[in-house]
């Protein structure tokens, strides 16, 4: 068999393993809380996915994956449903994870158990692995024909490339179309050729549009297909920490970019693990307290305007607000009482344990979390109450690779403002503006919004301006009011990382390029509504 082949054989057969792995845990996992009539049917589900990945396997001449999914086959069919055991669970699902990390290794793919979202690049064909040296004369089992065909996530990466270099020139083609019309006198606007030209590229725009918005939809991906994961940490933490622990969830349809699976993966990861571990009672603490003895952890998603929207909630003690301000205190940070619990817990290394261990990591996780949600524009809240429980709430764009920003000029600067965060542009007055601690703020809809002034923020500006405009915006339940010399109209623009040598500027998400080709910053409306609204303050 040819080479090039066979690794298109293997690649094949990855995914589809990967898919039957997470078919089979799922299952597993299912059969550990359901009732004793239905384990017998989650076994069996369990047992049909093994056997189908013992003959995959053994066809494509990986004799060491098809004797283990043997092993775990006849294990899992040893089992009685009635007599079924956390422990037996445990130790089955110990070898699924080894036949993934097998998995991974055998077709070359470095990403281990933790393989990032749309990680596709193929590696040698697994010599060792294979019959006298030779490449197997197999194939995939006819099984089923699928309606749909895999794309490689690399292969959709280059199409947005694409289609992000021909939104900048859309752009700068409608911005020297129109410049070109405002040269010429009025009647010869209106002849023929011109009118012609002008629908031309009013047409060139929407068809742009449409392919733009399909290249987009390729790369969402159901987040439906992280919650298999979650079940799995839900039965590992709980089983290791003597706790009964229901796990639901909803909304596992809604779309998300694929360049945001990986930080949506770890931060709803770390969040219901610090739930089950964290905030849960143990069954005799929840009785004593007039609650179920099975604690409930909810993960329900959705799409909200270009958002989505990503609650973790469980019924258990809530934070400790004053066990964290104490920790804090301990640590060294100078903490006032009325700070927020995001405040507190955006705090690195700050933990109410005294031990980390393998759950624990001495609150380093979560200032990791809520950092990498905030790098890629999104943000996270947090609510909780004593003894009734704790919610957090991801908010994550639709996409990160082209946004809709308003453009917006400070001290002939422009900057682009993601329009989601948005929320009025109002023209500023001096009458209109105080002072109050030092701080300039102006009343918006009946209650005081702090004012940030653009230009002192980045440095362009000795003092803030009297007048221009006031752009509030909202992160993170906080309101904002940015002061600015003019509003530039709205784009779609481009999202461009910053070079690794800027370092993190407090304030910038990234750059975009205009269709002139000047080079505009992005701004980051979480980094900007953290900013001290003080007038001395600078980014």
């Amino acid at each position: 068999m040819d080479e090039q082949v066979f690794r298109a054989l293997l690649e094949e057969f990855y995914l589809e393993c990967k898919e039957r792995l997470a078919n089979i845990e799922e299952a597993l996992v299912a059969a550990g809380s359901a009732p004793v009539a239905e384990r017998a049917t989650r076994l069996v589900d369990a047992r049909r996915e093994l056997h189908t990945l013992k003959g995959n396997s053994g066809m494509m001449g990986l004799g060491e994956l098809q004797q283990l999914a043997h092993r775990i086959e006849d294990r899992v069919g040893e089992w009685r449903p009635e007599t079924l055991a956390n422990e037996q669970l445990r130790e089955a699902l110990a070898e699924v994870d080894r036949f993934r990390r097998l998995l991974e290794k055998a077709c070359g793919h470095a990403g281990g158990v933790e393989d990032k979202a749309g990680a596709a690049a193929a590696g040698q064909p697994p010599e060792s692995q294979l019959p006298e040296g030779q490449l197997p004369e197999s194939h995939l089992p006819e099984s089923h024909v699928q309606e749909s065909v895999r794309v490689s996530f690399a292969a959709l990466d280059s199409l947005v490339e694409l289609i992000s270099e021909m939104v900048i020139f859309r752009n700068r083609l409608g911005e020297t179309l129109a410049h070109g019309l405002a040269t010429l006198p009025k009647g010869e606007r209106l002849q023929p050729l011109w009118r012609e030209v002008e629908e031309a590229h009013e047409t060139l725009d929407r068809t742009l549009e449409d392919v733009q918005s399909g290249i987009m939809r390729l790369r969402l991906v159901p987040l439906g297909s992280l919650f298999a994961q979650l079940k799995r940490i839900v039965f590992d933490e709980s089983a290791a920490h003597g706790k009964r622990v229901e796990l639901e969830t909803s909304g596992g349809e809604t779309p998300l970019d694929k360049a945001l699976l990986e930080v949506a993966s770890e931060a709803m990861g770390h969040l219901v693990r610090n739930a089950v571990v964290h905030g849960l009672e143990a069954p005799e603490a929840r009785v004593a307290a007039g609650k179920a003895g099975t604690a409930t952890v909810v993960v329900a998603a959705a799409t909200q305007a270009e958002e989505v929207v990503i609650d973790i909630t469980d019924d258990g003690a809530g934070i400790d607000r004053g066990a964290l301000l104490a920790a804090a205190r301990r640590r060294g940070y100078d903490v006032h009482e009325g700070i927020d619990l995001q405040g507190l817990l955006s705090l690195p290394g700050l933990s109410t344990r005294e031990q980390a261990d393998r759950s624990a990591g001495r609150g380093m996780g979560m200032t990791a979390v809520m950092e990498s949600v905030r790098r890629r524009g999104g943000q996270v809240e947090v609510h909780s109450a004593p003894g009734v429980g704790t919610r957090f709430r991801l908010r994550l764009p639709l996409t990160v690779a082209i946004v809709r920003a308003l453009l917006v000029g400070a001290d002939r600067e422009l900057y682009a403002l993601p329009l989601a965060a948005v929320q009025e542009t109002v023209q500023l007055r001096p009458e209109a503006r105080h002072v109050m601690n030092g701080a300039g703020v102006v009343r918006w809809r009946g209650a005081l919004t702090p004012l940030l002034d653009v230009g002192v923020a980045f440095g362009t500006a000795p003092a803030p301006r009297e007048s221009g405009y006031t752009v509030v915006i909202e992160a993170e339940g906080k309101r904002r009011g940015l002061v600015v010399d003019s509003i530039a109209g709205i784009r779609d623009v481009v999202v461009k990382p910053l070079d690794e040598v800027t370092g993190e500027a407090r304030g910038l998400a990234g750059c975009t390029i205009l269709g002139d080709g000047r080079v505009v910053l992005i701004l980051d409306p979480t980094g900007l509504v953290g900013l001290s609204p003080v007038l001395e303050q600078t980014a």
